[in-house]
Order: C-alpha cells, then sequence, then structure tokens
C-alpha cells in the first residue's frame, strides 16, 4: 500500500504572541473594550460605560481609556501605568483583596459555542503597579446566560451552583509568563471542548482568598494586601476539530523526545492527547505507531531507542483508556530517514515518531 507522508504540528500552538490576535473569527462582542458609551471621567459602574459588556455582581472594575481624566487615563491613572495592547481601552479588576472582595466582567459571544467543538480562548493581563500581591494562576467561567449577584464577594463554583438554570463550566489559563510582571502584558490562553450553552464569559478570579494561590513574597499577607489587574484583548476562536485521513503516515515534529531520546515532553504529551481525542470518538480506527532514530551509533543500539519511542507513545494512550487492540507498536531504527541520513542536520528530524490511522481489525 501506498503512504503519503504528511507532515504536521500536532502540538499545542497558540499561533499569537503577545498583543497579537487569533486568526480565526473573535467570537467575543467588544474583546478589546474600545466599544464605549462615553470617556470614563471618574467611579462609574463599568456596565453603563461598555457596550456587551455586564456585572456578574455588584462590585465594579473600572475603566481606562486615553480620552479619560488623570486617574482614569490610558497610559497613567490612579492603580499605575500601562499602555493598551490593542486600541485605546483596558478595564481593571481586583483579583484578591480584603474579605473575599473580587470584581469581575462579564462579555457577550456572538453565538452560543458548539457542544463538543474545539475552541481556543486568549485574553491579556497586566499586574498594577500599586498592587502588593500576584496570582500564580487565573481561569475563566463561561455560562448558559448573563447573572447578577447582590454583593461582591467571590464567585466560586459554590455560588453559581445555586443560581436557578445556570450552567457553567471553569477553564484553567495558561500565562506565557509570569503574572507579577508590572511592565509587559502577560498572554493566557486555553484550549477546551464546548459543552454546547456557552454564551457568556466571565473574567477574574473565582476562589476565595484561603484558596488562591499566590506567588511567593516576602513575608506574610497583610489585611491590606491585594492584586489587581489590567485586562485586555479577548479572544475567542472556533478550532477545526481533529481529523486524520486513514492510511496517511503522520510525522510528530519537533523531537518531542529529550532530554533522554524517548520520554514524552509537554508538547509530545499535548499532541498524544489530541490523538487520544480522535480516537475516542472514531471506535473504528486502529493505530500503528512507527519509532525511527538516527543513524548515529549502533543499529542494535538504534532500533532499541526507536522501539523505546514507538512504545512510550503507546503506553500514554493506553494509559488514557485507549484498548490495547487498538494500538499497534514497533521500532525500526535508522533504516528509513526522512532524507539521506549522511546530513548532519538532519540527525533531529529523523528522531520521530510516525502514525497511521487504520480501519479497526478485531483479532
Amino acid at each position: 500500500m501506498f503512504y503519503m507522508v504528511t507532515r504536521i504540528f500536532l502540538f499545542l500552538c497558540f499561533c499569537f504572541l503577545l498583543g497579537t490576535p487569533l486568526s480565526g473569527q473573535n467570537l467575543i462582542l467588544n474583546p478589546s473594550f474600545e466599544n464605549y458609551k462615553y470617556c470614563p471621567l471618574n467611579i462609574t459602574n463599568t456596565g453603563t460605560l461598555l457596550e456587551e459588556v455586564s456585572l456578574p455582581t455588584s462590585s465594579s472594575g473600572d475603566y481606562f481609556n486615553t480620552c479619560g481624566s488623570n486617574d482614569f487615563a490610558v497610559p497613567s491613572n490612579f492603580k499605575g501605568s500601562q499602555k493598551a495592547t490593542d486600541g485605546s481601552g483596558y478595564v481593571g479588576l481586583y483579583f484578591y483583596a480584603l474579605n473575599d472582595y473580587r470584581e469581575y466582567i462579564q462579555l457577550n459571544t456572538s453565538k452560543t459555542l458548539r457542544e463538543k467543538h474545539p475552541y481556543k480562548i486568549a485574553l491579556q493581563v497586566s499586574l498594577a503597579e500599586t498592587s502588593s500581591l500576584a496570582l500564580k494562576n487565573m481561569s475563566i467561567i463561561l455560562l448558559n446566560k448573563k447573572v447578577k449577584f447582590p454583593n461582591g464577594s467571590a464567585l466560586t463554583s459554590s455560588r453559581l451552583d445555586l443560581q436557578e438554570d445556570i450552567m457553567f463550566h471553569e477553564v484553567k489559563l495558561k500565562p506565557n509568563k509570569s503574572l507579577a510582571n508590572t511592565d509587559d502584558w502577560i498572554t493566557l490562553t486555553a484550549e477546551f471542548d464546548a459543552k454546547g450553552f456557552e454564551n457568556h464569559i466571565i473574567v477574574g478570579n473565582f476562589s476565595n482568598n484561603l484558596n488562591t494561590e499566590l506567588l511567593e513574597q516576602e513575608g506574610s499577607v497583610l489585611s491590606g494586601d491585594f492584586s489587581y489587574y489590567y485586562v485586555d484583548n479577548l479572544a475567542l476562536e472556533e478550532l477545526p476539530r481533529i481529523n486524520y485521513e486513514k492510511d496517511k503516515i503522520y510525522v510528530l515534529e519537533r523531537n518531542p523526545f529529550e532530554p533522554k531520546g524517548y520520554e514524552l515532553d509537554a508538547e509530545a504529551i499535548a499532541s498524544v492527547k489530541k490523538i487520544f481525542k480522535y480516537l475516542k470518538e472514531n471506535a473504528e480506527v486502529q493505530m500503528k505507531i512507527t519509532g525511527h532514530s538516527d543513524n548515529v551509533g549502533k543499529p542494535e543500539y538504534n532500533k532499541f531507542v526507536s522501539s523505546l519511542r514507538a512504545r512510550a507513545v503507546a503506553l500514554y494512550l493506553k494509559n488514557l483508556g485507549i484498548d490495547d487492540n487498538r494500538i499497534v507498536w514497533e521500532g525500526v531504527g535508522d533504516t528509513r530517514p526522512l532524507r539521506n541520513g549522511k546530513i548532519k542536520e538532519s540527525h533531529m528530524s529523523n528522531r520521530r515518531v510516525e502514525f497511521v490511522m487504520t480501519e479497526f481489525q478485531d483479532k
């Protein structure tokens, strides 16, 4: 059988950097807070200033814009100094304060997300210079409808559970640098599968003070300590569903087997999880995994290492829940190089794992 080799990037790759929006259609309405009714001149309910933005609790964050008064201007304002990452405005929220006080923003999506379809979300934050605390991680909550709670306490999952007719789920975000950074904007991203009810997004801290993970600091937390972040440039995009053509050879790129040559790193694990999702959704498919090595070393050793590479992928899939009879693996050493095997630069690319999806044949 003739196999066409298709090279694809299977690792988690959010193809945007600081200040760069997602390439597809952004499903969040007013994502950079540029649609406002009037300029911020004093302490005003953010929900009345901004289009398509509401407040899920009685507490209100702040809106800053280049057209605002001194306290609410961009870049300098009463909380610090930061340029807008996109446009002329951004919002500011307390993510940690005395007595579990929190501030949130609630945004609308242009349509309800599709069940079981993959999406990626991104937002950017910058710790205000007046803050004395920094969070270790952040998340967002997706809901089926707009909510409104009567006080400014932390909007925990237990509080949301008490609200009638509310469906929600929390998505943890991954920052591209420390959330203690006050000089630059930090990009937080995540990929998730939609439940099929999501049409609103809430940004903020959904844990009380006791359960909030803070970055290490000198001394204990005092009653007056707080964490305040500027927030800007949200983006939500639907991703194409994972699909592999049958009887094509796919190659895991970027040599995901360092430092020992056969242990899966974070990028490789992300790739294998995508493969797992496809196998889980396509029970009629069987997978063959082939490990390869370069031509450095003895052929026997190369075959051994290539077998370990294939086995590492197979074991990870089995541990995730794929049946043994749906996975076949082998190592072929340096017998099938991508090039002629003599070029020094080809060594890394030859250390790879290939896989093929075929019709499942139960033995």
